[in-house]
Order: C-alpha cells, then sequence, then structure tokens
C-alpha cells in the first residue's frame, strides 16, 4: 500500500460481505438503510457509489481527494446515504 495514495478501507466493520464480479455486496441491511443485497464500489479519488434494486435507489458520491478513505469523505458519503434512505418510505428502506 502506498500512503499517500490510500488508507486501509473497510466498510461497515463486522458487517456480513460477499463480493460478486464487481462488487461488494452487503449481505444484511446496512446501518446507513441499504438493503440486504445491495451492491457497492469505491473508486480511488474517494468515489463511493451503490446499487439498491430492492430499494429502487442508488448513490455516487465523488470527489477528488486523496488518500483514498480520506475519513471526511468517507463520513459525508455514509451522511448522504443515510439521508437518501431517511426519505424513502418506511417499507422501501431496506426493511421490507
Amino acid at each position: 500500500m502506498i500512503p499517500s495514495l490510500s488508507h486501509d478501507a473497510e466498510f461497515f466493520p463486522g458487517m456480513p460481505k460477499s463480493w460478486g464480479l464487481s462488487f461488494m455486496i452487503n449481505d444484511e441491511v446496512a446501518p446507513t438503510g441499504r438493503a440486504a443485497g445491495a451492491l457497492a464500489w469505491a473508486g480511488l479519488a474517494n468515489l463511493y457509489y451503490w446499487i439498491d434494486r430492492q430499494s429502487g435507489v442508488g448513490g455516487l458520491w465523488a470527489t477528488q481527494i486523496f488518500p483514498f478513505a480520506d475519513p471526511a469523505s468517507i463520513g459525508g458519503y455514509l451522511d448522504f446515504e443515510t439521508a437518501v434512505y431517511a426519505t424513502l418510505p418506511k417499507q422501501s428502506a431496506g426493511t421490507a
């Protein structure tokens, strides 16, 4: 690892996850409201996105900040995702 390019990153520590060909898949509902089975990925310059087919939403948080897993960028992304789910009806917010 090159410290100027990336911190260590663990999304939703302690939560079970699996992997598809192109995505991380959370195996249970995330603290943000993301439904189990949703897909997510990230890019080096603190680009984060998720696709939640069950809830019918997805999102993109894009910056151009190094190193990857910048604490402020991750915090902003998780706050953004949480705010998206807060606007959904409860039955659609990963609880169905």
